[in-house]
């Protein structure tokens, strides 16, 4: 006799009501959480006259990832004397993102930020419409109006958000891309993907997608769409794109190109955890607690364990692609770009915005989802360290202030959160036993 519990359309629905009844809950809490620090942040910038971390600790630098970057698209010696590693596609785009919106297009950058206050409305208006397009895409459609509504502000007020806005990243525009390489097929997935490449080389990473699903004229189309993008736009831009290349190759053995304020602020990657201990610095302030041998014992397994998580999470990839949905191996990818170095950056949290409707049909979905929303929470208001840096001049407030910077719980918490997350998504499609998973979204 069979007496396993097979729901009912009665039973069905009330798991449904209560699952809705959950997320609205959910989501509210966290929006809660973010509102709470955005006053804070605007509590904080009224008092003291800047922002707090995880915030620029160089108060003059508000807008400058934008405005550094835009510089660059009117001087052609982008990539021989900056030895820029920006595809050449981003440079176009800032042009006419500039003209559009009344920019300057002259002087140093600062002096184009002062003349371009159109250009900064401009940015934010990128900042407000972002997450309001990926809502509005038809794989949301699990998701109510309210519910849509509650999680777009939450989207507004996460920490990586404000963070990416307060520096002007030009990643602002690459969830819109991802959400279409997830949401489409074809050759618009393919141009999507080419898109993000050309915006952000690491991007490339999605093209495994291609050869796990041995779509060989997915892979072929999106290499070509690549180069044409990345060629057109370069002979626009000027004949020298081609350093490009060459920057980038230099990039990626330069050892100590970021200073650890900046390494520490909002890190995606373990890898900020040994770059600190390797730094000269890190390494004279963790000797007080630690010997000189062991900071080198732990820099070295704090990469062992990055790279062998990341390694075993491409096996994965490959071992089990064809249990995955398209979107989930995408997914997977998303998340394994952002755990690869300090050169990621934290700006990569803004992706996992995308990711939310494809971890909601998975296992361990409330999981997950509890990670990415520790991830997104101002855990920076609780400092574990800081020490006095000097007075600045904070652009926001147009004032002098003396700047105490602060080391946030969450620039702690986020890199061993974000590789949990790589962790428990390999070790669910590891375990996945039927081919149950539909090749779609």
């Amino acid at each position: 006799m069979n007496n396993s519990f097979k729901p009912d359309s009665s039973d069905w629905a009330s798991i449904f009501i209560s699952w809705q009844r959950k997320k609205l809950v959910y989501v509210s809490i966290i929006l809660f959480l973010n509102s709470a620090g955005g006053v804070y942040y605007i509590y904080y910038l009224i008092e003291n006259g800047y922002l707090p971390s995880p915030f620029l600790y160089d108060k003059s630098n508000t807008f400058m990832d934008f405005f550094n970057f835009l510089y660059w698209a009117y001087d052609d010696g982008r990539y021989t004397n900056w030895s820029s590693v920006y595809p050449p596609l981003g440079f176009v785009i800032l042009r006419v993102f500039n003209f559009v919106f009344a920019g300057a297009g002259y002087g140093d950058p600062e002096l184009m930020r002062d003349n371009s206050q159109f250009v900064i409305a401009g940015v934010c208006l990128i900042y407000l419409a972002v997450p309001a397009i990926i809502l509005k895409l038809k794989y949301w459609q699990s998701f109510s109006v309210i519910e849509k509504i509650l999680t777009y502000l939450t989207i507004l007020l996460s920490t990586p958000m404000l963070f990416t806005l307060e520096r002007g990243n030009f990643i602002l525009l690459s969830p819109i891309l991802l959400a279409f390489a997830l949401s489409k097929v074809g050759v618009a997935r393919c141009l999507s993907i080419a898109l993000l490449i050309n915006l952000k080389p690491y991007f490339a990473l999605l093209m495994i997608y291609y050869i796990t699903r041995k779509n060989l004229k997915g892979f072929v189309t999106c290499c070509i769409m690549t180069g044409l993008i990345f060629s057109i736009s370069g002979l626009v831009l000027d004949d020298r794109f081609l350093f490009f290349f060459k920057n980038l190759f230099n990039f990626a053995q330069e050892a100590e190109l970021f200073s650890l304020r900046e390494v520490m602020a909002l890190p995606s990657s373990i890898s900020a955890f040994s770059y600190v201990l390797k730094h000269p610095d890190g390494a004279l302030f963790a000797s007080g607690f630690l010997g000189t041998a062991s900071i080198s014992i732990i820099a070295f397994l704090v990469e062992a364990v990055k790279w062998s998580v990341l390694t075993i999470s491409l096996v994965v990839v490959f071992m089990r692609s064809r249990l995955m949905r398209d979107a989930e191996v995408l997914a997977l990818l998303v998340v394994i770009i952002s755990n690869l170095g300090i050169w990621v950056g934290g700006y990569t949290y803004i992706l996992y915005i995308v990711l939310i409707p494809v971890i909601i049909k998975m296992s361990k979905k409330w999981f997950y989802i509890g990670l990415i929303s520790i991830i997104a929470l101002p855990l920076d208001i609780v400092p574990l360290l800081g020490n006095f840096i000097g007075e600045q001049h904070s652009y926001l407030t147009d004032s002098s202030a003396n700047i105490y910077w602060t080391l946030g719980l969450g620039s702690v918490i986020r890199p061993i959160v974000n590789l949990i997350l790589l962790v428990y998504l390999s070790v669910e499609f590891l375990a996945r036993k039927s081919e149950s998973a539909n090749t779609s979204i």
